[in-house]
């Protein structure tokens, strides 16, 4: 191995959609979650440009160090508090697990119930 190759710099580029997609995946995967709540609209001039993700998850990142606020919808029935913790726990182990990125808080807002039919 030449000492060029031992100074390679290696780095690895998450975009935020991805890690999105990541803590969307994981919150459904909780058993009393019916859905991620949607975004508010807080431009008037939304409605003629779609967004791409209308999800209410929101991302603060610095470095490898990760916050999150994530809006769910909770079945009708199911426990606010234990299903909460439950997101927190399944969102922070994925994005730790599957992007190396430390997740400092998981900030879990129950936004509506879904009636199942």
């Amino acid at each position: 191995m030449s000492q060029f190759d031992k100074n390679i710099v290696k780095s690895l580029h998450v975009s935020s959609d991805a890690i999105i997609d990541v803590i969307a995946n994981a919150a459904l995967e909780v058993e009393g979650v019916s859905a991620i709540a949607r975004a508010a609209k807080k431009k008037p001039a939304s409605f003629i440009f779609k967004d791409k993700d209308t999800r209410a998850i929101k991302i603060k990142h610095n470095d490898d160090v990760l916050a999150v606020d994530l809006g769910i919808i909770i079945k009708s029935g199911a426990k606010a508090v234990s299903t909460a913790e439950e997101v927190q726990n399944k969102v922070k182990s994925a994005v730790q697990n599957m992007l190396n990125l430390t997740v400092t808080k998981v900030n879990v807002k129950i936004c509506d119930t879904a009636v199942e039919e």
